[in-house]
């Protein structure tokens, strides 16, 4: 498997080089700068993908605490790599070289989902070398609930990851008001149903690259 992944490491390096110079290159073109917030949310769909790494690359001597803490810290940036999937809305329609930024976007967005989908296999693998199969399949299935969710705080609602430190308690009291009752909030549930899923597929697409369908 390793030699696999430092392929796909590659990859996903390169790639995101020619997405950073050509959005560079729209700019120059067109005269403005106002996609360069992509840059921003591809390095925030980055930090889970760097800290899956340090937590499996550390996995041996960390305590249990700082191990779930570590896996926690992740959890709460992983909702930024499928976040940019939700970044289409905003392609000007209205614009001549609309088709330039469609793709531009679309390209940077499937580049940071990737980065967050690398990063789930990694902890899966971690935890379950470190405990077993079972909780790490269980604990996949809760990070893509909860990171379908933490689209929905980031595009509806406007939250960032830094809210749990910054202002945790009116966090806290906003998620729960858009949790429950459950017949109040169809548009949260809705979209966690939508996101959920659409990981899960992509998340099946990435297994099936493994070769003889095995990830070890």
């Amino acid at each position: 498997m390793g030699e696999f992944v430092s392929k796909q490491v590659k990859m996903l390096f390169w790639v995101s080089v020619i997405s950073i110079v050509a959005l560079h290159i729209r700019n120059l073109i067109i005269g403005d700068s106002k996609y360069n917030f992509l840059l921003w949310n591809l390095f925030l769909g980055f930090v889970p993908l760097l800290v899956a790494w340090l937590v499996q690359r550390f996995e041996s001597v960390l305590p249990v605490v700082v191990f779930w803490a570590g896996c926690a810290f992740w959890l709460l940036f992983y909702p930024n790599a499928p976040y940019m999937i939700s970044d289409f809305i905003h392609v000007d329609r209205s614009e001549s070289y609309v088709l330039y930024d469609a793709l531009m976007i679309f390209n940077i967005a499937i580049l940071s989902t990737f980065y967050g989908l690398y990063s789930l296999k990694i902890v899966q693998n971690v935890v379950a070398k470190r405990y077993s199969l079972k909780l790490a399949n269980i604990v996949v299935g809760a990070s893509i609930v909860l990171a379908a969710f933490g689209v929905y705080l980031g595009r509806v609602l406007r939250l960032n990851s830094w809210d749990v430190f910054t202002k945790p308690l009116e966090t806290f009291r906003i998620i729960l008001e858009h949790l429950f009752p459950f017949s109040e909030n169809p548009q949260t549930w809705s979209l966690v149903v939508i996101f959920s899923a659409l990981q899960v597929f992509l998340l099946i697409l990435v297994y099936g690259m493994y070769p003889n369908g095995k990830d070890s």
